[in-house]
């Protein structure tokens, strides 16, 4: 019993110290520094750059500026001394506010506060809200708006539940200058959508909310779908796999082009012409991972309603209506792989297509690289959606 005594005792005796220590200053004091001056503002979007000149007092550490928000929280900003200004953001109005700035030195002694008055710009978050739309898509609705000034933002997107309460669906972070996003799956009946957008302050904008009826959307039947063979297309029957395996309703199998076959076109006859409205690309698991080998990442969707020339003539086929990639939503490199990640391969790589893209037959991909490097494909599925020209 004594020797748990006496180890509880040191024990309790460094925890002490530590705490004793922590609250000690860096150094002592070499007296109240002095405040900032030749203070310089300049309105920014949502907030302010304040510019000054430190004090020549050789203890000094940062400067620090208090302010709250149009919303009421209050938040500080350090600069350290070496820098000379200060960027002070997430007001959302255009009323003069104040901000109180310090010095504060090695033993943590601050200096008299001055005060700096400024009037912000018109938040970045008016200016969204101002550039959102909601309108009718295949399934639902599509939700578009601008983001000029790449502020980072939240979107909650809503809609309808089955006894007329408003349900979040979705929430998106993005910096893009210009983005859209769809809610799907509904059937073509009256509901409402919706989309609140927030910063990373606690501002919001005022609910944005429409009635809608979703355009009517269905998946193409795969069994009037063929794989046509273009002179100029890859040969997906390698390792395994077969051209008509991209198209059979079956994720375990797959197409596998030849190695050195990049970049690797496929082509699709619908057997049917109809409004297209997404491209959906099932990855192989393989090695452990959607995100590996051959699976593809870059590249491009073609259509057209004609039948095309059987040599392939890539001028026959215009430009692409899609451009894009696959997307990971960890960012992480192949090989690690979250929850999010296997959960949204899993979902399918949704490719949706304008709105005003004239009704097709012929879908063409062009596989352009592959996620960890590999120079053959093996595309596991790929799902058309759209509604069937009558």
């Amino acid at each position: 019993m004594k020797v748990k005594y006496y180890v509880i005792a040191i024990s309790l005796f460094f925890l002490y110290g530590c705490y004793e220590k922590e609250l000690t200053p860096i150094s002592e004091s070499l007296g109240k520094p002095g405040p900032v001056t030749e203070i310089v503002t300049a309105a920014i979007p949502g907030g302010v750059e304040v510019s000054y000149k430190i004090p020549n007092n050789e203890d000094l550490l940062t400067v620090k500026a208090v302010y709250t928000l149009s919303n009421g929280k209050k938040y500080e900003q350090t600069s350290s001394f070496y820098e000379n200004k200060i960027v002070i953001q997430g007001f959302y109005d255009t009323k003069e506010h104040e901000a109180m700035f310090y010095t504060v030195n090695r033993a943590q002694v601050m200096s008299d506060p001055v005060t700096v008055r400024f009037t912000p710009l018109e938040s970045p978050l008016a200016n969204i809200a101002r550039s959102i739309d909601i309108i009718q898509d295949f399934g639902g609705a599509q939700f578009r708006w601008k983001n000029e000034d790449k502020y980072p933002i939240n979107l909650e997107f809503f809609t309808t539940d089955s006894v007329g309460k408003m349900q979040l669906i979705r929430i998106l972070t993005s910096e893009l200058p210009e983005s859209n996003f769809s809610l799907r799956g509904y059937t073509p009946t009256p509901r409402d959508f919706a989309i609140v957008v927030r910063d990373n302050y606690g501002n919001a904008i005022d609910t944005v909310r429409k009635n809608l009826v979703p355009l009517f959307e269905e998946r193409f039947d795969k069994k009037r779908m063929s794989i046509m063979k273009l002179a100029n297309d890859a040969n997906f029957t390698n390792w395994e796999g077969l051209d008509s395996y991209i198209i059979d309703d079956n994720l375990e199998t797959f197409g596998h082009s030849p190695a050195n076959a990049l970049p690797a076109a496929f082509t699709i006859d619908m057997g049917v012409v109809g409004k297209v409205s997404r491209v959906v690309f099932f990855n192989r698991f393989f090695n452990d991972s959607y995100y590996s080998w051959g699976n593809p990442k870059d590249l491009k969707i073609y259509g057209r309603t004609e039948k095309p020339a059987l040599s392939g003539d890539w001028n026959e086929w215009g430009e692409p209506i899609i451009a894009g990639a696959q997307i990971k939503p960890s960012g992480l490199p192949s090989g690690t792989d979250t929850d999010e990640d296997v959960s949204y391969a899993e979902g399918g790589f949704e490719f949706v297509f304008p709105l005003d893209v004239a009704p097709l037959r012929y879908i063409r991909v062009q596989i352009l690289s592959t996620w960890t490097g590999p120079t053959y494909t093996h595309p596991a599925e790929v799902d058309i959606y759209g509604e069937e020209e009558k």
